[in-house]
């Protein structure tokens, strides 16, 4: 999850409104209709930037899985899976301030609304199969050997449970994020290295 994501500026600027409009009424309470005249658009330009109202909330998840496999791809091959996803999670939880309002809401909405919960564990699930594709390559086995299939998932619930005591600690900023990452591959590394 990065903020120097692919989205253009008007998708961004339409999921920063649309983010604060859940944050304020409700996810279920928003309609597509209300979401493109507080972004300043018509129904069919905001379908244009995203399918569904989930899309709108989910697709920077999509944004992340990119940079997380581009990311794992740069780090030397010789590093083991535990420093790879390491810095990997680092770099694409590096968020500028200015974005970190509109990341909680993202992540607060994840972690409450059922539906938008059910859908980012699907993304999720991706995440899962590029760590396990990095750190079966790195160990020299199968990618669906049980060693690369536990790591992967227990990096990525991990970084959820990172999500979760960020969101829990109060005006948490990107540096906080960082850290908690850092800790949590601190405690992963003592079981995997």
């Amino acid at each position: 999850m990065t903020s120097t994501t692919t989205r253009t500026a008007r998708a961004r600027h339409l999921e920063a409104v649309a983010l604060e409009l859940f944050a304020v009424r409700g996810f279920d309470a928003v309609t597509v209709d209300d979401l493109a005249a507080a972004g300043g658009v018509g129904r069919r330009t905001f379908f244009r930037y995203f399918p569904t109202k989930l899309d709108v909330v989910l697709g920077e998840l999509d944004d992340a899985l990119a940079a997380l496999v581009l990311t794992l791809r740069s780090v030397p091959d010789d590093a083991d899976p535990v420093a790879a996803a390491r810095e990997a999670f680092l770099r694409i939880n590096a968020y500028a301030d200015d974005d970190v309002p509109v990341l909680r809401r993202r992540l607060r909405l994840i972690e409450t609304v059922p539906e938008v919960a059910a859908r980012a564990a699907v993304r999720y699930a991706a995440w899962e199969r590029a760590v396990a594709d990095d750190a079966a390559s790195r160990w020299g086995c199968a990618v669906s050997d049980l060693r690369p299939q536990v790591f992967a998932r227990v990096v990525v619930a991990a970084m959820r449970g990172v999500f979760t005591t960020w969101l829990d600690s109060g005006p948490g900023d990107g540096a906080l994020l960082r850290l908690l990452v850092g800790e949590a591959f601190d405690d992963l590394g003592r079981g995997f290295g």
